[in-house]
């Protein structure tokens, strides 16, 4: 396996158990818990949400809108009499009675065969489709901001289309087509070899994996949906943020309260009176504030015609609202890219510590001592986690938390919210932050 696949799975698999951290019942006391969640304790709604944007359930919804003839039809018999003619099979006793009712030797009680697609496997199918349907719409009630992804308009506008095929629509209107499937309808569709229904059960199965709180259904759902359309480098990121909550809640004992959906510019987590924040943006300094280097930078970028906007810290953390702690994150594949990346994040992290606090060096310096460079791998440099070593302090040094994605796997931001959570509970810390 080459170097850049290895750093993939890591940083992939690393987004989704912060995820899944947070959502484990005992987040409140930090401890480690066995593969399975309680379903009362984790956000369920946030995870159906994401089963309804799954691939699987996209699958269905195009194979229904644009090859509608893959959905079978069933035969059923109806029982019906006839007059000098058989057209089905023949009810016995049933002819017998309405022959010595009726005192007519020619009348015939027969089962017809007759199509239609009220079928068990359709049933599934619509009913996966229709709930899949409901929990998008009612996530675009509650959580008006969704209605600015086209991709998600574009999803229900999806499910919508499939729902108007005739066949799925008329088994929704019957009050037993809008009951959830049960084993009948699970075995009837598992048995179909058409490749819609095996894909429903696999969806259908998900779902239920997802709702008895399986560790394996919820990875394979999120890996799909949450962090599927993200770059590895934003994954580094969000990995960041979420390991930087579990950390803050295993020290503070306090539970992590995930935001709905995840995205960009407001907080990913909340964890008492911390939030952290993916992709923050701080204000720049004023030109009488800027160094000749940052002034003659600004310059020339507005020369080429670049316009300045605020920047964009990776990851912050606010105490009471207020920035206490920045995270730089660094992805690469390559080896030689980790002093460059290195030096990059501590020009940014002075750059924004300075922006946040302008007139005071005291606070730019306290700010920069509590926050941390994260890259993909710190290669043979080592971690720096220990804020109280004096070896960490002399002249030509100044502390900053540095580790890769190894280290959050193995909780190291941990020291980084001990410290933290202690400089943030004194008067004077909380009052000059």
């Amino acid at each position: 396996m080459s170097i850049a696949t290895t750093l993939h799975d890591k940083v992939t698999r690393l987004c989704i158990s912060g995820i899944l951290r947070c959502l484990r019942t005992a987040t409140t006391t930090g401890s480690h818990l066995a593969n399975s969640f309680s379903t009362s304790n984790m956000n369920l709604e946030m995870l159906r949400y994401y089963w309804a944007l799954s691939d699987g359930i996209e699958e269905i919804a195009n194979t229904v809108v644009q090859t509608p003839r893959r959905l079978t039809t069933a035969i059923t018999y109806e029982e019906v009499e006839r007059n000098g003619e058989i057209t089905g099979s023949i009810n016995a006793g049933a002819t017998m009675m309405a022959q010595a009712r009726t005192l007519n030797p020619t009348i015939f009680v027969v089962l017809e065969p007759n199509s239609t697609s009220h079928s068990q496997p359709n049933h599934l199918v619509a009913w996966i489709l229709s709930e899949a349907f409901y929990i998008l719409l009612s996530a675009r009630r509650s959580y008006k901001q969704l209605n600015k992804y086209e991709w998600f308009n574009q999803k229900i506008t999806l499910l919508e289309q499939a729902l108007r095929n005739e066949a799925l629509h008329d088994i929704l209107l019957t009050p037993s087509g809008r009951k959830r499937p049960n084993s009948a309808v699970l075995r009837a569709a598992s048995k179909a070899r058409v490749p819609v229904y095996q894909t429903a059960i696999e969806v259908y199965d998900l779902l239920e994996g997802i709702e008895r709180g399986q560790e394996e259904a919820i990875l394979s759902c999120l890996s799909q949906t949450l962090v599927a359309n993200l770059e590895y480098w934003q994954r580094l990121e969000l990995s960041t943020a979420l390991e930087a909550a579990n950390a803050l809640s295993m020290t503070t004992k306090m539970p992590v309260h995930l935001s709905f959906p995840i995205e960009t510019g407001r907080p990913v987590a909340i964890v008492g009176p911390y939030e952290v924040f993916w992709q923050y943006s701080i204000p720049q300094r004023s030109r009488e504030q800027l160094d000749r280097t940052e002034l003659w930078s600004r310059q020339i970028a507005t020369s080429i015609g670049v316009r300045l906007s605020d920047s964009r810290a990776d990851v912050v953390v606010c105490y009471n609202k207020k920035v206490v702690s920045l995270f730089e994150c660094k992805y690469f594949e390559s080896g030689s890219s980790l002093p460059q990346a290195v030096l990059d994040a501590s020009v940014q992290i002075v750059r924004y510590s300075c922006d946040l606090h302008p007139e005071s060096d005291p606070q730019a310096i306290q700010l920069i001592s509590q926050s941390c460079i994260i890259v993909a791998n710190r290669g043979n440099y080592s971690e720096l986690l220990d804020q109280s070593n004096p070896a960490n302090h002399t002249f030509d040094k100044r502390f900053i938390y540095f580790s890769d994605i190894d280290g959050l796997s193995n909780n190291q931001l941990l020291h980084w919210s001990e410290s933290l959570h202690t400089n943030c509970s004194t008067s004077s810390f909380a009052l000059e932050a």
